[in-house]
Order: C-alpha cells, then sequence, then structure tokens
C-alpha cells in the first residue's frame, strides 16, 4: 500500500505530460520483476484501492491501472490494462482496468462490462 500512496500522486502528475503509451512504455522498462514479496493480484488491487481511496487525492481509473499494473508486473505477474468506452446520452465515457488471465481486478465486480474495449471497436470496425 506504501508504493501504491507514493506512486499514485507521482503517476498522476506524469499523466499531465506524458502518454499513457510511454507511460506503459515506462514502466516495462523499469526495474526487473522482483518475487521477494509476493502478493495474490486481487491483494494487490485491494492495496491500491484503498490508498487510491483513502490518500491525498481519489484517483482516477487509469493512474489506478498504472500503478496496479506496474506493481503487478514488479512481482512478476503477467497484468494487462484494458481501455474500453461507451456511449451514453450525456456522451462519451471511458474506463481503465486491470487483468490477469483474463479476470479483471476492477474494484466492483463487473463494472468494466458496459465499456467496449478499444481493440474490440477497432476489429469491430474493421470489418
Amino acid at each position: 500500500m506504501a508504493q501504491a500512496a507514493v506512486l499514485l500522486p507521482a503517476v498522476r502528475m506524469a499523466c499531465r505530460f506524458a502518454t499513457f503509451a510511454r507511460l506503459q512504455k515506462l514502466s516495462d522498462r523499469m526495474a526487473p520483476p522482483s518475487r521477494a514479496n509476493s502478493l495474490r493480484p486481487e491483494v494487490v488491487a485491494r492495496l491500491v484501492r484503498i490508498a487510491a481511496e483513502r490518500g491525498l487525492y481519489r484517483a482516477r481509473c487509469l493512474e489506478k491501472s498504472l500503478v496496479l499494473r506496474w506493481i503487478l508486473c514488479r512481482e512478476g505477474v503477467d497484468a494487462r490494462i484494458i481501455l474500453g468506452a461507451r456511449k451514453e446520452d450525456s456522451g462519451m465515457q471511458a474506463h481503465a482496468w486491470v487483468e490477469v488471465n483474463g479476470v479483471s481486478l476492477d474494484d466492483v465486480t463487473d463494472i468494466h462490462r458496459p465499456f467496449s474495449p478499444f481493440e474490440k471497436i477497432a476489429t469491430s470496425d474493421a470489418n
């Protein structure tokens, strides 16, 4: 949780100056994975969520996802950030979440379901 509490504000600032792709590549190149203190991905997600809700500010889903993925990758877990969108009367909404082995680590079960992942949107448009 301490890692997340430090990383969340840093990621918020980084999001102002760098693209999502650049931040993801940067996190891939940072320190090599360490399996010294491996926790289950669900536990890590819960700790990041607590840090995001009770820290200096309420982190957005993209910020939480970047931090969660970075911590999980450091633990040797193959985690993936999924970006999705949905259209509502008030306009477009977007959401980011982390999946491990195809299972969402979102804080609320199935909150990501109404969002179409961008890769699926691109595939649908190509057909």
